[in-house]
């Protein structure tokens, strides 16, 4: 809860500044999937459809055409294609909130597993303020980028691990079941289609 409201209030003091950066360009790859059914974006620049958020992706981010002769973005389409229904429903405002809701439950899990790991409330408080309140993840919690959603599936995928050994070390602990392992499999899966370095 702390954290999304930090997030918040920065969300609003960059209001005015953003979308910038490749923000415009991996939400015209969202419209494109809400309004298209496709990841070709050069209608969604000729429509103007960008204009709806931003003046700055004018021009379509991308290498060479495809073999199609259709333009498709440098960006990784796995972003747009997780915020695609909050945009279609609640706008880029909606898309904002959406992110810093995930980058805010991706910090309770810091908090979380530290507890566990540690055993101590001032060193999970600690691991939280280090992840929730630093550069760059406190600024692009709610920044159209996919580093907020990545780290919190990052997290999600560690969660089964930290459980299966507690398990071995706690004869009161259970092993996870199939669902943390599904969960885990499903957020680590998602990262190489965030941005191609993961």
């Amino acid at each position: 809860g702390i954290a999304l409201v930090l997030f918040g209030v920065s969300a609003l003091r960059l209001a005015p500044l953003l979308p910038d950066g490749d923000s415009p360009h991996y939400l015209v790859l969202a419209q494109s999937l809400i309004k298209d059914g496709d990841i070709q974006i050069e209608n969604n620049h000729q429509r103007g459809d960008y204009l709806e958020y931003s003046l700055l992706a004018s021009q379509p981010d991308y290498l060479r055409r495809g073999l199609n002769g259709q333009i498709y973005s440098i960006h990784a389409p796995g972003l747009p294609a997780v915020i695609a229904p909050v945009m279609w429903l609640l706008g880029y405002p909606g898309v904002v909130g959406f992110l810093g809701l995930v980058a805010a439950i991706g910090t309770g899990l810091v908090w979380w597993l530290a507890r566990q790991l540690t055993d101590d409330a001032a060193a999970a408080w600690f691991a939280w303020a280090c992840c929730a309140l630093t550069a760059p993840f406190f600024f692009l919690s709610t920044e159209v980028f996919p580093d907020g959603l990545a780290a919190s599936c990052l997290l999600v995928g560690l969660v089964p691990l930290y459980l299966e050994e507690r398990s071995r070390s706690d004869a009161h602990a259970h092993p996870p079941g199939a669902g943390p392992w599904l969960a885990a499999g499903a957020a680590l899966a998602l990262l190489p289609w965030l941005q191609t370095r993961l």
